[in-house]
C-alpha cells in the first residue's frame, strides 16, 4: 500500500511537471525614467576661446579655464549621466568663487552672476538626485541662461577696458 501511494505521487508530479505553464508571462517593461524622458536641446552657450583669454589677461586664471572647459563639456554630454557632471561643475564653481580673480574682473556683478550659476547648479543636482526630470530640464535651461549671463558680463568688462584704455 505504501508503494502504491509513492507511485501515485510520482505520477502526479510527473504529469504536473510536463504541463505547460498556464501562467501568462508578464513582460517586464521596466525602463529607467530618464531614458524615456526627452530633454530639450541645450541653449547655445557663449564660448571664450583660449586666444580671447590670453588677450584679456585671463589665461593665468586657471580655475576659470577649468570651469569654462568643464561647462562646455557638460553641454555636449548625453543627459543620462548628468548627476556626476553636475556635482563636478559644482565643485569647479566653488573653487572658482574662492579663487583670486584678476584685478580687472574682480567686480561684485561678476561674482554675483557666478553665485547665480552655483545656485542653479544646486537646483539641478537636487532635481537629478530626486529624478524630477521635467524640473531638471527646466533648471538646465536656466543654468545655460545664467552661465551665458556670467560670460557676457566678463566679455563686456573686457570690452570696456579695451574701449577706454588710455594709450600712453
Amino acid at each position: 500500500m505504501h508503494r502504491f501511494k509513492i507511485v501515485i505521487v510520482l505520477i502526479f508530479l510527473f504529469m504536473n511537471s510536463c504541463k505547460e505553464s498556464s501562467k501568462t508571462s508578464v513582460k517586464q517593461n521596466i525602463k529607467d525614467s530618464i531614458v524615456s524622458f526627452k530633454f530639450k536641446p541645450p541653449k547655445k552657450i557663449i564660448s571664450l576661446p583660449v586666444k580671447y583669454r590670453i588677450r584679456n589677461n585671463m589665461f593665468s586664471w586657471l580655475e576659470f579655464g577649468v570651469f569654462i572647459d568643464g561647462f562646455e563639456n557638460f553641454t555636449k554630454l548625453n543627459q543620462q549621466g548628468n548627476l556626476v557632471f553636475i556635482k563636478d561643475l559644482e565643485t569647479k564653481a566653488m573653487t572658482l568663487s574662492k579663487s583670486n580673480y584678476p584685478k580687472h574682473i574682480d567686480l561684485p556683478d561678476i561674482r554675483s552672476r557666478l553665485k547665480v550659476v552655483q545656485t542653479i547648479l544646486m537646483q539641478c543636482r537636487f532635481h537629478s538626485e530626486n529624478k524630477n526630470w521635467e524640473e531638471l530640464d527646466s533648471s538646465l535651461q536656466n543654468l545655460h541662461i545664467s552661465y551665458n549671463s556670467f560670460i557676457s558680463r566678463i566679455k563686456s568688462v573686457n570690452d570696456e577696458i579695451i574701449l577706454f584704455k588710455v594709450k600712453d
